[in-house]
């Protein structure tokens, strides 16, 4: 698929199939969005002057399970790219993810960030998180992160020392835990997305 820019505002791509070649070939800011898929999402970058920003939500529940890699590949210098995927897995649900940042000899000059972060509810749910890098140029900025976890317990109690029950507790520290992502989406200028 090519991506064609026509506007200075962020450009938002909704991904809802399996599989999704995107070429960004124009100067400019994207967004990729993508929520609940299983699949792969691959994005080459050959202009310069491109900043992508790839954001993935997972709220799994039940016996959901997904598998999806993504990857960040610069074949232009000077292009940025960012990739933040969060999930919540509780249940007896299952996420997959491989994240890809490849960095061609040609393209000097690039950063490229990769970031992971998932809450995890249920001793019976999996997450598996495997960041990849490939740097072939010498003069690049890249980073990658993965974090897992269970709520913490200092923070549910302090929040029932307050008053609330730990059910409350809980549903209000899953949803500012998902607010990173929807602030993250936000400071790009995008309040409009599905999460279906």
């Amino acid at each position: 698929m090519l991506v064609k820019k026509t506007h200075m505002h962020p450009l938002l791509i909704t991904i809802t199939k399996s599989v999704n070649k995107l070429l960004f070939d124009k100067p400019g800011t994207y967004v990729v969005f993508f929520s609940n898929i299983s699949g792969t999402i691959s994005c080459n970058i050959v202009a310069e002057q491109v900043k992508l920003y790839m954001v993935g939500l997972y709220d799994l529940q039940q016996k959901d399970i997904f598998k999806i890699h993504t990857e960040q590949i610069h074949t232009a210098p000077h292009s940025f790219s960012d990739l933040f995927v969060l999930s919540v897995v509780r249940d007896v649900t299952s996420l997959s993810f491989s994240g890809l940042i490849r960095i061609e000899k040609n393209a000097q000059q690039s950063h490229a960030y990769q970031k992971n972060k998932n809450l995890i509810l249920s001793k019976d749910a999996f997450v598996n998180s495997q960041p990849i890098l490939e740097i072939l140029a010498n003069d690049v900025f890249c980073t990658h992160g993965s974090t897992s976890g269970p709520l913490p317990k200092e923070q549910l109690r302090y929040l029932q020392m307050r008053g609330l029950s730990l059910a409350e507790a809980e549903e209000i520290s899953i949803a500012g835990f998902k607010k990173q992502l929807y602030d993250a989406l936000s400071s790009l200028g995008i309040h409009e997305y599905d999460t279906r």
